[in-house]
């Protein structure tokens, strides 16, 4: 395969650029003018310059290649004007679009995300591919954004698209500390309470096979969750508490406190005009919000992708990195990764995202 990673210095561009070269692959990645490239640099790509906005420099860098991954779609920074980051988000990926019509290629890939799949219908405990954003989720500049770059995407009837929906994302190369900013926070100490709700955690060596699998297996015009493991924030963090022999002492916060904390608190780093990033972020806040719990029986079916990694592993992957990076204080005794943990009971409400298998447990809200 040769391919093209747009992207290539975010977290799930060098996951997946990573998978390609230890695949034997041909495969190029971009970057911004002014991207940091340390850990880019080491995956085994070359690194060339193209911009979202700039359809020529697009253009270029997609000549020659088969398949295009766009892991590279507009991610807000601040939740606080939903007409103007939609837009972008549809201007940036009709970029893309022409770019890859100009340039030929076989198949893009584009990378979404579990947030534009809405509430189960029909009785489901899961949701799956079929399920619609709710208007509710609409109101959200992330979840908005994000059901934008797919919408223009999948209209698109020239071009083989693929879309891929990964859960939240954990593992190594987060070097901006996106989903795995919790992990880093309660190793810190730093993290006095939570937003409880559902979610979805994808290893991401799991979820850069998956997109892999889509660009080989994928039907055109489709979606597929790339999801992990149901579960709740407060499982969730136990779990990482338990990793780092931390003891969980955070209290949840009600959502009606932490939507407008949240708001005020990117208000208030807009304003100070350097891109400093809020302590809760309003995308965390509508995630937990808006957070289905989800069914990749499609994904397993016509991707063929393997069983899931559990969790605790992932969760041993993700901090063994951060702690050799220094994101987060050395441990004396740190467990090596694959060996059980000491309280499997935090895994209980933790469910495989494959058909309608949740238990009881893992139904009630902590």
């Amino acid at each position: 395969m040769r391919a093209l990673v747009l992207g290539g210095t975010g977290f799930v561009g060098m996951n997946v650029t990573r998978a390609l070269a230890c695949r034997g692959h041909d495969v190029i990645a971009t970057r911004r003018a002014r991207a940091n490239t340390l850990f880019a640099r080491k995956l085994g790509a070359k690194l060339i310059v193209a911009d979202l906005d700039d359809v020529d420099s697009l253009t270029q860098a997609m000549k020659g290649r088969q398949v295009v991954f766009h892991c590279a779609g507009f991610y807000p920074r601040y939740s606080l004007n939903i007409d103007e980051q939609v837009s972008l988000a549809q201007r940036t990926t009709r970029h893309v679009i022409e770019a890859a019509r100009r340039a030929c290629i076989d198949r893009l890939v584009v990378t979404s995300s579990v947030a534009t799949i809405g509430p189960p219908r029909q009785g489901r405990v899961l949701s799956n591919e079929s399920d619609e954003m709710s208007a509710d989720a609409r109101d959200s500049v992330y979840f908005a954004s994000k059901e934008a770059i797919e919408r223009v995407a999948l209209e698109t009837r020239d071009l083989d698209v693929v879309v891929t929906c990964p859960g939240g994302i954990v593992g190594e190369l987060d070097v901006k500390a996106g989903t795995g900013f919790i992990i880093v926070a309660l190793a810190h100490r730093l993290l006095p309470f939570y937003v409880q709700g559902k979610t979805n955690i994808v290893d991401a060596d799991d979820m850069a096979e998956g997109h892999l699998a889509a660009a080989e297996r994928g039907r055109k015009g489709q979606r597929y969750i790339l999801g992990g493991h149901n579960t709740t924030i407060k499982d969730l963090l136990l779990g990482i508490g338990d990793e780092l022999g931390i003891r969980f002492t955070s209290w949840p916060m009600p959502l009606a406190i932490a939507k407008p904390m949240a708001t005020f608190d990117e208000m208030r780093c807009a304003a100070r005009g350097k891109g400093e990033r809020p302590f809760i972020p309003r995308e965390f806040v509508d995630i937990v919000r808006f957070g289905q719990w989800v069914d990749t029986e499609r994904s397993m079916s016509e991707l063929a992708l393997r069983e899931p990694t559990p969790l605790h592993i992932t969760i041993q992957k993700a901090c063994a990195w951060y702690e050799r990076y220094r994101y987060i204080p050395r441990r004396l005794e740190s467990r090596s990764v694959g060996e059980s943990p000491s309280l499997p009971r935090i895994f209980a409400a933790s469910s495989h995202s494959k058909s309608t298998d949740i238990s009881s447990e893992s139904r009630r809200t902590p």
